[in-house]
């Protein structure tokens, strides 16, 4: 069509005008498949835009006998065509019907669309038959318009005359989307938005699309002409078409099978079609998932960011932070979404939400309650809500905000609907008119609106065989659907063989307790070996009565909830389910597939085996729900199961997934049932508790959670990993260690070093500076922020905690905020208050503060326009920034005494003001907390404690300490100064306290949990609803300050000038607690158990600031935090405390023969001494000790041990260690380099500084010759901040000496034939070009000239491949070394085979050859990948610090020890 010729071979256009295309027959399937593909290919915009209406003459749309149907259509055509076998595609339920409707159902809405249904039969061969029935013919789609022709297959397409009726038809539908031609409307198709970005929204929100599949389902119901009586009743009408800026709620209540979501089906494609547009959802009973509040939100959220560009953008930004919303609690997803972000849209039309089955949800009064308030969005919503009206929803509703406008519709419209239904389903019924008419009259007035009841009625009379048996039908038809029930069970436990009767009740425990609908192939491979079914499908018609239905998806699932109700409430039935023997029959029968098939289920192909999917992911959920407690047989099960190779199996098909959070629900539930199992065996003998199974169990449920939080990210990517890398790299205590490791026979990779052999709870600990103290943190979605003295805000990044941008102010910061978004934040100063953009820390507006004011509190108001603060002078002041005037203006709202007992008020000890600026808590010595309305000015509420109620007006109360709001709820949580915690809502009179010990509080932005720390560094985690504690920590240390993740999953803490971060079990288990259960009355039984096994006690090591390894013996000495040497003897497990200083080690060097230890600490002290390799645990005295004066940057031995060189910032100077004199100084022209001994003359040493390298002689210190580097043919990989290497300084930010050039790393081959160099550059926007050399060291032999000549030295660039991976090059490893006694590494070979160690950005320990023996050096390009480090290893001060040694280990710091890592070299990780 688009290049379509007319009759004189000019060019059609078509697209250029409006276009109708008419249809007959496949021509309309074809037509269909033409138009959605035309709507992804710009080449086709014209012709999609400009086509308004479709005209189907008998289009077999439907998949009932299809290609029974379409090769009849081929046999009667007139060119003779046979059966084809391409027609078998088209068949009922296949793939390629079932995508042509489910695309076309979404864009129908915007085309006007007629459907033509043949009445005549047409003739084929010597007979003649209906080659499509009207159903075929007819889509069923809304405001469809569907009218007969006279005429049969082959001539409904054609007409005798233009007086011909059928013509007439067809031309006055042409006709009527004429006048809708004149005006060219916009085009409505939903916005084509890239790729990227809705990716990211999909990944964020884990929603991809709309909930098509439920809606396709009910539409698929709804019979032409039907619920149109919904569309006149005035209330729907006035919720409609309210032209008012106000949102509303209409609540459409009906009885149990009434046909309610078909009834919202089809609001839902009125209100696609006529233009309004909508977001709609469907709970669904029988599926777990589909019941959840936040997946409803999730769905909602995504449909308006597929349909309007704007509210894409504003999603996007929040995408693009690396939130993900999956497994956040209900309220915090509204509040991220909605209230803050989707709110402040301000559209031309309201937003139309319909939600079916409110009655179905798991928590449908929290789901009122937060909807509540949608009267705060800048554009309308409309909410109709459709269920069944319970007396729990009646009060839900009125318990509602009275400004938000509910309204109530009762679907009582359905009579006629409910009579069309009778006679659609009786029309196949045999018997005469008169009979027919009996039964319909019969059915319809005992109907009583129940759809599900005639159509129940309808089959059992249909399958009558005599008049006399439909009327004695008709005389027993029972009245509702229990007796109907009765009868239908009656009927199941009748079969002819006793094997259908077990075998249909084992069909009706899997769709009853399945935590999700299966389909039918999953249900056939769960039945199996037992019940090897041919036709499952036709099975459960046959042996399961009318209790199961099967929809065209093939999904398997009850009647209606009614039915399911019936066989779990009724006894006595022979089918009757108990839920938790049937819970249990699943739970065995999903472990045992995952165990015995196990060689037949293929990870790599996850989709191959559909049951496997369910019962990786399912199996936790039945063990919660069953009886598996009661005796030894589950016990004994999950026992083989997880000490045999299954469980690595079915880790890694999670993984592949992306669905390790079913990890954390099995550790949940695993302990749930052990604690059940311990309640059970109290009662019974000793002997019979199998405590090692419990033990086990208890071990593995402890694995799962650290598993998903210390190798989570890794796994998804690398599912095989599971295998050999995480067991290898959990603490040899941990079960996965023990079961798979231990009993390994090849050599897998070996870590020691750490004193803990058990998992621990701390992720990570850094340092923020030492030159400054950490005042405040924050925790927001991308980042978390931590407030120093000098007035800066350092953003770390939550992911990986690496420092990521800075925000300095200036000056001292009093107070800061970060608006709603997180995409402004204000920092309040003594004499400036400044905004910035946090995304590019970008500095918005400077405004001076008011003299002798200090603001206690500030934050942003009116959509981030405007700044609010409260002083100590009690005064409310406003600013809004974008003015041009920038001044502050103070509010009418002097916080004064209420008068009544004479007493004034001071300076507030507290103040704080909620999430939106309008409301502020401000509390004074002696007084009770109060709240403020910051917009009328006016006392909101007093919090009275109930011990103080009784003191006279004069009598001081309670001093309120720290005070936050709970974000989402809008409650205020605060200490007494006498440690108790309190809860209390401004609206009401009462408050709630707990005792305990605290100093400092925080609530976590998702409202659900709270942290309190005392005095003596415990850390307590509480349950913010039920005020129980569920998670303790003790540490010694004091706490300045604490923060919760949003999804609280981690604690963040600032003590000292260190901030550590904490991810305890508990929370990771609470975290990814199914929404359900964080719902239902089980939480406060579940928080119970969880306090009981969740207190801890961390005692944290100093985090190291200085590793050496010894290059002969590999013996290892660490400095810390605080002073501390340690000296690490080689394959020793202990270590030996050497010294203790009074200032932070920056500096431990061996001498190259491992006589000397030369330290040096930040203030400038060096000291040297004397080691005994021989007798390790002897003293080591001093031989040496030098007070620089100066920042000392590098320490160096020549290689014989008689001279020390020091690198200061001035100078640098030789030390002799013979005689313990000074030799020389020289000034230090380029500080950032570094030196080395030179690789063959040991009487010389080179200094390898940014624009070349120089050498030195080690006598005095004079230059002798100088190498320039030809620079220009480096790799240049431009990095962030974060990113480059931290030189010369050893904390985040840079200080000014990094914003030069500088030399990052000078790594020397062992046989000494090639350098690798990293150096960087300041580029702008605080990043750092980064470039890699390699330079052949044996040039440096033609150095035998001195004073100081210059030559060029040859220089290899890294290869590119290799250039842009490496994060942190650990060293040179030699491939084979060769040992000689007492442990000593034998000489090096220069023809030993090196290999380049190094850490990429993906956090893999990575190696490369390095060739050079006999020719150019050289680097291979193939990159070996040998494991990867666990999260809470990774840490920038970590890495800095990593090396290796020659032979092959890897020492890594993490929580002030040295993970020494052996037989990585030979493992390497293939896919």
């Amino acid at each position: 069509m688009k290049f379509g010729l007319g009759e004189d071979s000019q060019e059609l256009n078509i697209g250029t005008v409006p276009t109708v295309f008419i249809a007959h027959s496949m021509g309309g399937l074809v037509v269909k498949k033409a138009y959605m593909l035309a709507q992804n290919d710009s080449h086709y915009e014209a012709i999609v835009k400009s086509t308004r209406a479709i005209l189907f003459l008998s289009t077999p749309h439907r998949g009932t006998n299809l290609a029974e149907i379409l090769n009849k259509i081929l046999s009667v055509s007139l060119f003779n065509h046979s059966a084809k076998q391409y027609i078998a595609e088209l068949r009922q339920n296949s793939s390629a019907l079932q995508d042509i409707n489910e695309q076309f159902r979404n864009i129908a809405p915007h085309l006007q669309i007629f459907s033509f249904f043949e009445t005549q039969q047409t003739a084929v061969g010597p007979r003649k038959m209906m080659v499509l029935e009207r159903d075929s013919s007819i889509l069923g789609y809304p405001h469809e318009i569907s009218k007969p022709l006279d005429a049969d297959h082959h001539n409904v397409c054609k007409f005798v005359s233009q007086q011909d009726p059928n013509y007439i038809s067809v031309r006055n539908a042409i006709r009527s989307v004429v006048p809708k031609m004149n005006q060219i409307e916009k085009d409505i198709k939903p916005p084509s938005l890239g790729r990227r970005d809705m990716s990211r929204i999909e990944t964020m929100l884990a929603v991809s699309s709309a909930p098509d599949d439920d809606l396709e389902y009910f539409q698929s119901l709804w019979m032409p002409g039907s619920c149109e009586w919904v569309l006149s009743r005035p209330v729907l009408r006035s919720w409609l078409e309210d032209q008012s800026n106000r949102s509303r709620i209409l609540f459409v209540s009906g009885l149990p099978g009434s046909g309610k979501s078909v009834l919202s089906s089809f609001i839902i494609g009125h209100l696609q079609q006529t233009n309004y547009g909508c977001q709609y959802y469907f709970f669904r009973f029988g599926d777990h998932a589909k019941r959840s509040v936040g997946l409803m939100l999730r769905s909602l959220a995504y449909q308006i960011a597929y349909q309007l560009p704007e509210a894409c953008t504003l999603l996007e930004k929040l995408a693009s932070d690396a939130v993900k919303l999956e497994k956040v609690e209900a309220r915090t997803i509204w509040s991220k979404l909605f209230s803050s972000r989707l709110f402040k849209l301000r559209l031309q039309k309201p937003l139309y939400w319909i939600i079916d089955a409110l009655d179905e949800c798991e928590a449908p009064d929290k789901l009122l309650n937060i909807i509540t308030s949608i009267t705060q969005s800048q554009t309308p919503i409309r909410i109709m809500f459709i269920g069944r009206k319970t007396q729990a929803l009646s009060i839900a509703f009125q318990r509602m905000d009275p400004s938000l406008e509910v309204n109530e519709l009762h679907a009582d419209g359905t009579k006629a609907d409910l009579e069309a239904y009778v006679v659609k389903e009786t029309r196949y019924m045999r018997g005469n008119p008169q009979l027919k008419a009996r039964v319909i009259r019969k059915v319809s007035d005992m109907a009583c609106a129940n759809f599900l009841w005639v159509r129940l009625v309808i089959r059992e009379i249909l399958q009558c065989h005599t008049e006399a048996e439909i009327e004695e039908a008709l005389l027993e038809l029972p009245a509702d659907l229990e007796p109907l029930y009765q009868r239908m069970a009656k009927a199941l436990a009748e079969p002819s063989r006793p094997g259908d009767r077990a075998l249909s009740k084992k069909i009706l425990t899997w769709v009853i307790c399945s935590q999700r609908a299966l389909s039918v192939d999953e249900l056939s491979e769960a039945l199996q070996p037992e019940h090897d079914v041919l036709d499952l499908r036709l099975t459960i018609t046959q042996i399961c009565g009318d209790f199961i239905v099967v929809d065209s998806r093939s999904r398997i699932e009850m009647v209606h909830q009614t039915a399911r109700e019936y066989l779990i409430k009724t006894p006595g039935l022979e089918h009757s389910i108990t839920p938790r023997n049937g819970h249990e029959h699943l739970l065995l029968k999903c472990i045992s597939y995952l165990s015995i098939s196990q060689r037949r289920i293929n990870p790599q192909r996850p989709t191959a085996q559909s049951f496997a999917r369910y019962a990786a992911a399912c199996w936790p959920y039945h063990l919660r729900l069953s009886a598996a407690s009661l005796d030894h047989t589950t016990l004994l099960v999950l026992a083989q199961f997880f000490q045999g190779p299954f469980v690595l199996f079915w880790i890694q098909l999670l993984a592949q997934q992306d669905h390790l959070r079913t990890l954390v629900f099995a550790s949940q539930n695993i302990m749930y049932y052990l604690g059940r199992k311990s309640k059970i065996d109290a009662e019974s003998s000793p002997l019979t508790h199998r405590l090692q199974e419990k033990e086990m169990l208890e071990l593995w449920a402890t694995d799962l959670v650290k598993i998903v939080g210390k190798f989570g990210a890794q796994l998804v990517k690398y599912p095989k990993s599971i295998h050999d890398l995480v067991p290898a790299l959990c603490p040899s205590t941990s079960a996965i260690y023990q079961h798979h490791i231990q009993s390994k026979t090849k050599q897998t990779i070996s870590v020691g070093g750490f004193s803990r052999h058990g998992w621990d709870d701390c992720l990570s600990k850094f340092s923020v500076g030492r030159d400054r103290q950490a005042q405040q943190i924050v925790c927001l979605d991308r980042y978390f922020v931590i407030l120093t003295s000098d007035g800066t805000l350092r953003l770390y990044d939550t992911i990986t905690g690496q420092p990521s941008k800075r925000i300095v102010h200036g000056e001292r910061v009093l107070t800061f905020k970060f608006s709603a978004t997180h995409e402004k934040c204000v920092t309040y100063g003594f004499r400036t208050t400044k905004v910035w953009q946090v995304q590019d820390d970008r500095h918005l507006c400077s405004i001076t503060n008011p003299n002798n004011a200090k603001a206690l509190d500030v934050a942003f108001a009116n959509d981030e326009s405007t700044i609010i603060t409260c002083s100590d002078d009690r005064r409310v002041r406003h600013c809004h920034w974008q003015s041009p005037a920038k001044t502050w203006e103070t509010l009418d709202m002097t916080i004064e005494s209420d008068g009544a007992d004479g007493r004034q008020f001071n300076s507030p000890r507290r103040v704080s003001f909620n999430a939106d600026g309008m409301h502020l808590a401000v509390a004074f010595r002696g007084f009770p907390l109060m709240v403020w309305d910051v917009k009328t000015a006016e006392l909101v509420g007093r919090c009275e404690r109930t011990s103080d109620k009784n003191k006279s007006r004069q009598d001081l109360h309670t001093d309120v300490g720290p005070i936050c709001w709970n974000p989402v709820t809008g409650h205020i949580l605060g200490l007494y100064n006498d440690g108790c915690v309190f809860k209390w809502h401004p609206s009401e009179i009462d408050s709630q306290e707990i005792r305990t010990v605290a100093v400092g509080i925080h609530c976590s932005s998702g409202g659900a949990l709270f942290v309190t720390n005392s005095t003596d560094g415990v850390l307590k985690v509480w349950d913010f609803h039920h005020l129980s504690l569920i998670y303790q920590l003790s540490c010694h240390e004091p706490v300045t300050d604490i923060a919760l993740s949003p999804d609280g999953r981690r604690i963040y803490d600032i003590r000292d000038t260190f901030c550590n971060i904490w991810e305890p079990n508990a929370l990771i288990r609470l975290a990814e607690t199914d929404e359900r259960s964080s719902e239902t009355s089980s939480t406060t039984a579940e928080s119970t158990q969880l306090s009981l096994s969740s207190e801890t006690s961390n005692e944290v090591q100093e985090p190291l600031t200085a590793l050496s390894v010894g290059a002969r013996t590999s013996s290892f000495c660490s400095g810390d935090e605080v002073g501390v040497l340690r000296l690490h003897v080689a394959n020793a497990e202990s270590s030996q405390q050497i010294a203790q200083g009074f200032m932070p080690v920056d500096h431990v060097v061996w001498s190259p023969d491992e006589k000397y230890l030369v330290t040096a600490d930040l203030g400038g002290r060096l000291n040297v001494r004397l080691m005994d390799r021989l007798n390790p645990g002897s003293s080591y005295p001093m031989v040496l000790e030098v007070k620089s004066g100066n920042d000392v940057l590098q320490a160096l031995v020549c290689p014989r041990s008689k001279h020390l060189l020091i690198s200061t910032v001035m100078f640098v100077e030789l030390w002799s260690l013979e005689t313990k004199v000074l030799i020389a100084v020289i000034p230090n022209n380029s500080p950032f380099s570094r030196w080395i001994n030179h690789p063959q003359d040991t009487s010389l040493l080179v200094q390898v500084s940014f624009t070349g390298i120089h050498l030195f002689r080690w006598a005095d210190l004079a230059q002798k010759w100088t190498f320039s580097l030809d620079r220009g043919s480096g790799r240049r990989v431009e990095r962030s901040e974060s990113q480059a290497s931290k030189v010369p300084s050893a904390y985040f930010p840079l200080s000014p000496g990094e914003s030069c050039d500088a030399v990052n790393q000078a790594v020397m081959s062992n046989t000494g034939s090639c350098l690798v160099i990293q150096t960087s550059s300041p580029s702008g926007q605080r990043q750092r070009v980064v470039q890699y050399w390699m330079v052949d060291l044996r040039e440096l032999a033609m150095s035998n000239t001195d004073g100081g000549s210059t030559a060029i030295i040859t220089t290899h660039t890294l290869p590119l491949a290799i250039a842009t991976r490496v994060q942190q090059i650990l060293g040179c490893v030699i491939k084979n070394p060769r040992r000689r006694s007492q442990g000593l590494i034998d000489d090096v070979n220069p023809t030993d085979e090196e290999i380049l160690a190094f850490i990429d950005h993906d956090d893999w320990v990575c190696s490369c050859v390095i060739e050079g023996y006999h020719r150019p050096v050289t680097m291979e390009t193939k990159i070996k990948r040998h494991f990867f480090l666990p999260q809470d290893w990774v840490n920038l001060d970590n890495l800095r610090l990593a090396t290796v040694s020659r032979e092959g280990q890897l020492f890594y710091p993490r929580n002030g020890e040295v993970a020494v890592i052996s037989n990585w070299l030979q493992n390497e990780w293939l896919e």
